[in-house]
């Protein structure tokens, strides 16, 4: 889920029959949100799209993610849903303790998640840390296309 935006400049403001559906959600495991960012990249193409909730627990064998997705135009027409869709299969650094998900769904557009997220101003001194360890790569990301001079000292 996205409260803040990092990603596309779509939003969403879920109707009250929305929410009730959601809140009806085995396990959910998200507190429900009257309004979410896309968190799709920048620019992409087709509908924006947003985790509404997540589906877990002991209640629920197969675990499973609910996400909003809207048009562009016509917000609250036909092409506005909430549907269970599939994860993005693809990880970063797979196998490795810092392994991450895509965080999207399936055959979504643009780049895989791990690919971009939030500006780098408002990162946490911590993920800095983490960034400045991948420095020496050269590339501060193994191709990630992110910025090597984040004007962190050496001795941080």
């Amino acid at each position: 889920m996205s409260i803040y935006r990092v990603h596309c400049a779509g939003r969403v403001l879920f109707l009250a029959d929305e929410l009730a559906e959601l809140s009806r959600v085995p396990g959910g495991g998200c507190r429900l949100e009257p309004m979410l960012w896309c968190e799709l990249e920048s620019g992409h193409e087709g509908r924006h799209g947003v985790k509404a909730q997540f589906a877990g627990g002991p209640a629920v064998p197969d675990p499973y993610t609910v996400w909003m997705r809207w048009p562009d135009q016509d917000e609250y027409g036909t092409g506005r849903e909430l549907s269970v869709l599939a994860a993005c299969p693809s990880v970063f650094l797979a196998g490795h303790t810092e392994e991450e998900g895509c965080g999207l769904y399936r055959g979504h557009p643009g780049r895989h998640g791990y690919e971009f997220g939030p500006p780098l101003a408002t990162m946490t001194p911590d993920m800095r840390m983490w960034l400045g360890r991948l420095r020496d790569d050269g590339d501060l990301g193994l191709g990630l296309g992110l910025n090597p001079d984040l004007g962190l000292d050496d001795d941080a």
